[in-house]
């Protein structure tokens, strides 16, 4: 037999290449109960319609892959009766899921603004009453492995995310506004971010909600206000951020951010209750931490505000001129132990089967 002429070689290999590295990214897409796809490839196009095909109070775990690609024409819901769902982006960068309403001064359109795009969505009163890109009213929810945003700027309240069910889980996914990014928007319930990226600049961690931040970067914008508490006095846990990077970012969509300082938060309602434990606090962090009593007369004079900080690295970790709250201040060894991530989240089955490896801490 003759041996292969160069050219015809050459072309036998790179097909042969093409084959399969296309069989192994074929391989390596997750199993998924439904696909949702721009291009067709999937049973879908919308997010929405195939959540809505998502079989009502399922015991079983749903998956759903959503392939690449800037799905920003729909604002979404995921209903109480959709328990038990995943959304799987293909990539954390490529799979965006976004929208762009806000809040405003208009009441013919509910105090929503474009007036045209809520327009498309009122008649659904739960999913129009925040501007949420994405509301989960359902319990046991994973997102993971995408980018969840709310594109319309500096322009008022403009959520990414509004969560009202239980045990919610976020992992390796970009959550990225300016004010309000996320509300935890159900007192005592149950929320569990891991690995992502949060941004914002205004009160963009807010609500009654129990969230817990595991290894997450939180990266602000100058001049604002990373938590806007309002725990219940009877709730023991608000936001605990573990093992977390606050981080600063330049060129601000807002005219006269940059440069400025980063507060911890400012109280909103209630008995705000945040702790930082293990966490390295970039030199922009705002001295007093929490500057602002923002018209709640007995938050610098109440203890039963819980402000703590914990074995914090970094310029902004100093705690020497944080502001003289009776509730602010550092925990002991023995006090932080109440702050891990089994004792906050109790004996979520869900969480602590994920087996999400946390890291050491730094001293």
């Amino acid at each position: 037999m003759k041996p292969l002429k160069t050219p015809v070689l050459l072309t036998c290999v790179l097909f042969s290449l093409l084959i399969f590295t296309k069989a192994k990214a074929a391989k390596h897409l997750p199993k998924a109960d439904i696909v949702v796809a721009l291009d067709g490839s999937g049973q879908y196009k919308s997010i929405q319609e195939a959540i809505n095909a998502v079989p009502d109070n399922n015991t079983k775990r749903t998956v759903m892959l959503i392939k690449n690609g800037t799905y920003n024409t729909e604002k979404l819901i995921v209903p109480a009766s959709k328990i038990n769902l995943t959304i799987l982006g293909e990539s954390r960068e490529k799979t965006v899921i976004s929208y762009h309403l806000y809040d405003c001064k208009s009441e013919a359109s509910g105090n929503k603004c474009p007036v045209e795009s809520w327009a498309l969505w009122k008649d659904n009163k739960e999913l129009i009453r925040t501007s949420a890109t994405l509301t989960v009213l359902a319990n046991n929810f994973i997102a993971e492995n995408l980018t969840i945003s709310n594109t319309a700027g500096p322009v008022g309240q403009a959520l990414a995310l509004t969560l009202k069910g239980d045990k919610l889980i976020f992992t390796n996914c970009n959550i990225l506004g300016y004010q309000d990014t996320i509300l935890l928007g159900k007192d005592g319930m149950l929320n569990y971010f891991v690995g992502c990226l949060i941004l914002g600049r205004t009160d963009y961690i807010y609500g009654g909600g129990i969230g817990y931040f595991q290894s997450c970067e939180i990266r602000s914008y100058g001049g604002g206000w990373v938590t806007a508490p309002s725990t219940p006095d009877t709730q023991f846990y608000g936001y605990v951020f573990n093992q977390c990077n606050f981080t600063y970012v330049d060129n601000s969509p807002r005219q006269g951010d940059d440069g400025r300082k980063i507060a911890i938060g400012r109280p909103w309602h209630n008995y705000p209750k945040v702790a930082i434990l293990n966490s390295e606090m970039c030199e922009q962090m705002h001295p007093e931490g929490w500057p602002t009593t923002w018209n709640m007369t007995y938050a610098a004079t109440s203890d039963k505000l819980h402000l703590y900080e914990y074995n914090n690295t970094g310029k902004g970790a100093d705690m020497s001129f944080r502001a003289k709250w009776a509730g602010l201040r550092a925990l002991s060894l023995e006090e932080a132990k109440s702050y891990s991530r089994e004792a906050v989240l109790g004996d979520w089955p869900l969480a602590l089967a994920l087996k999400i490896p946390l890291q050491k801490n730094r001293k």
